[in-house]
């Protein structure tokens, strides 16, 4: 091995008290989940500042999933593609569909939800996805005590996209609301790839339903990788004043509205193309749903 660098100690705890227990005694080390993105970081291995690991593979409770009756509960080191097969039948076909497009088999087979969420300032798809559908993470704080206590996905990042429990907290398991009597119409789009083009990618998602033409009950999620993670219920209130069928002038004054929250939510020297993209994006999908209800 080269002068100067080291191999990482490894922690493999059979609890998540253990684990946190391992954190407490060694504050740098980092927890490890599927290990896709910590892997993908540059200068990971070999470094001379190599962190410690703590991995959670052998914490037999974080790799259960439980189907109630509204929602589907997922354990941290559930991988997304037994995610998938457990919810083959319960998802809805949008759903299902926007988790299978993400990545490979082999990248689906390897990274687990837990993992794909707590990302410390870069924000994929899981993040995007689950926040529109107003799904928990279950997070418990790094202390001798460690309270468990449920916050919807959404309220796990800053508006640039930064992961705010990096390093002291630790997310145990998710929850997925799946109760189909509720009517909610889910969409979930993805321009360019996040991994490959994180500068370039935008995530999209937005969850509503449609009562008399009227959108009730929005949610809307943007993900720009590096540099964004939108959601804002002022916005969304602008999105409940929606009648169909929409006028053109009505999707420019939403549109307009996003784009500029975005400029102001965004990291400096992001590539002002995504925030076009964004905001074409949220046009084209209002007027498909428009047409959509025009054809009845």
């Amino acid at each position: 091995m080269p002068e100067g660098l080291r191999s990482p100690t490894v922690f493999t705890p059979k609890t998540v008290s253990e684990a946190i227990a391992n954190k407490l005694k060694n504050p740098d080390a980092k927890f490890w989940a599927g290990g896709t993105y910590i892997m993908s970081r540059p200068n990971f291995y070999p470094n001379p500042n190599q962190r410690d690991i703590i991995s959670l593979a052998g914490i037999t409770d974080l790799t259960r999933i439980y189907h109630a009756d509204r929602y589907l509960e997922a354990g941290a080191m559930v991988t997304l593609q037994q995610l998938l097969t457990m919810g083959n039948f319960i998802f809805s076909k949008e759903l299902y569909k926007a988790i299978s497009d993400i990545g490979s088999s082999v990248i689906r087979n390897q990274a687990t939800v837990g993992g794909s969420l707590c990302t410390s300032d870069t924000r994929y798809a899981m993040s995007c996805i689950l926040a529109t559908l107003n799904a928990q993470a279950e997070i418990r704080m790094v202390s001798k005590t460690a309270i468990a206590r449920w916050v919807p996905v959404a309220k796990l990042y800053d508006r640039k996209g930064n992961f705010l429990f990096a390093d002291n907290a630790i997310l145990t398991k998710v929850r997925i609301p799946t109760d189909a009597s509720q009517q909610f119409q889910f969409i979930a789009r993805t321009l360019d790839s996040p991994m490959q083009n994180p500068n370039e990618a935008v995530l999209f998602g937005l969850q509503y339903s449609l009562t008399q033409g009227n959108i009730t009950l929005p949610s809307l999620c943007i993900t720009l990788p590096n540099s964004c993670f939108y959601m804002s219920q002022d916005f969304d209130n602008l999105l409940s004043t929606i009648s169909f069928p929409i006028t053109a002038e009505k999707i420019y004054k939403v549109s307009n509205r996003l784009a500029s929250d975005l400029r102001v939510s965004v990291r400096q020297n992001t590539n002002q193309l995504q925030i076009e993209r964004a905001v074409r994006l949220l046009e084209v999908v209002l007027n498909e749903i428009n047409t959509s209800y025009l054809a009845g």
